[in-house]
């Protein structure tokens, strides 16, 4: 799913160096132009093993690529990304890939690879309508609770001074459909209940203590736990976690069919390099295999069936990097091992 509608000033700079850059010499991966050709080329014999067969690639324009053609310079720019989320571009774009799975997945199993997240919206609209909702739950392993609105989060984050973050909300700012606030859509539309998301590895899981200028924040986030939304923080896994996370996955995953995905920047900085947004360190890839781990147990033993499973949020202009002092990019390592527990 080659789809990158992103408009901060780090993305958008990579978008038009790669735009402007002879890439004619680059190696197979370098040159790779979205997920689906990195996953299927590196890693086919275990693909063919698994027995998943490919789907192709859901069409998407080219300038919302993570590596547009050249021909779209003049197109990627932060204005114009700005008014194809304020048009609902970008939910047109999951309502759209909703039909595509119904039309071209169906009765097979989804595997989506992606960058967006909030394309994972389309692929579990599609399974609610055809599972319903109240059969289906979805564990989440991701960094960041996407369910606060934006405008609240955008808040936090001046406040904060995370780098590329706004002092002010701009004027007219909408909290339209986003990979930032796609869960939410998907609860409040009664797409996906509240009381069947699980919520595992996130960093911003408030804390007990916090500034009472953060409250908003808080309350959205907390909002959404009391509706039911389960959540297994990060500072979980320090220590010994296994049985907390058995428990938790156990006494929450209460539906016949589970589906799980993959936000990359859940391992950040632990061998994965080449997720989206990467502000802060994650779990680590023992910890991720080990989620899946149980997660296969489970359905091995008749609990649950997994319906689909995704992993998003790649940086294609990272995957695979190598520093100067042998720090090496092992996204598509995570990927491979991943996929295999799961299928």
């Amino acid at each position: 799913m080659a789809l990158d509608p992103a408009d901060d000033p780090w993305t958008l700079q990579l978008k038009q160096e790669w735009m402007s850059a002879d890439t004619t010499r680059l190696d197979w991966l370098s040159a790779c132009l979205d997920p689906y050709d990195a996953v299927t080329g590196s890693m086919p014999t275990t693909l063919e093993k698994r027995r998943i067969e490919m789907a192709g690639k859901f069409p998407t324009p080219s300038w919302l690529w993570p590596k547009p053609k050249p021909s779209d310079l003049p197109y990627v720019t932060a204005q114009n990304m700005a008014n194809f989320f304020d048009s609902g571009g970008l939910l047109e774009i999951a309502e759209e890939l909703r039909s595509f799975v119904k039309d071209k997945i169906f009765p097979d199993i989804p595997i989506m690879v992606g960058i967006d997240h909030s394309a994972t919206a389309g692929v579990l609209s599609a399974l609610a309508e055809r599972y319903d909702s109240r059969t289906l739950s979805v564990v989440v392993l991701d960094q960041h609770f996407d369910a606060i609105p934006l405008s609240v989060r955008l808040e936090g984050a001046a406040r904060a001074g995370v780098p590329f973050s706004p002092k002010a909300i701009p004027v007219g700012f909408s909290d339209q459909f986003c990979c930032g606030n796609f869960w939410a859509y998907l609860m409040d539309g009664g797409i996906l209940l509240p009381s069947n998301l699980l919520f595992i590895g996130v960093t911003d899981y408030p804390e007990q203590e916090e500034d009472p200028q953060k409250n908003r924040y808080r309350k959205a986030y907390r909002d959404f736990e009391e509706r039911g939304c389960g959540f297994f923080p990060r500072q979980r896994f320090e220590g010994q976690y296994h049985e907390s996370l058995s428990l938790f996955l156990h006494d929450k995953i209460k539906t016949p069919y589970v589906y799980v995905t993959l936000d990359l920047d859940v391992g950040s900085y632990a061998g994965t390099y080449a997720a989206r947004y990467m502000d802060r360190p994650g779990i680590s890839k023992e910890n991720i295999l080990d989620i899946a781990g149980m997660i296969t147990e489970e359905c091995r033993q008749g609990k649950f069936r997994i319906v689909g499973l995704d992993i998003m949020e790649f940086n294609m202009h990272f995957l695979g990097i190598e520093t100067p002092d042998g720090i090496k990019d092992r996204t598509l390592d995570l990927v491979e091992e991943f996929i295999t527990a799961l299928t």
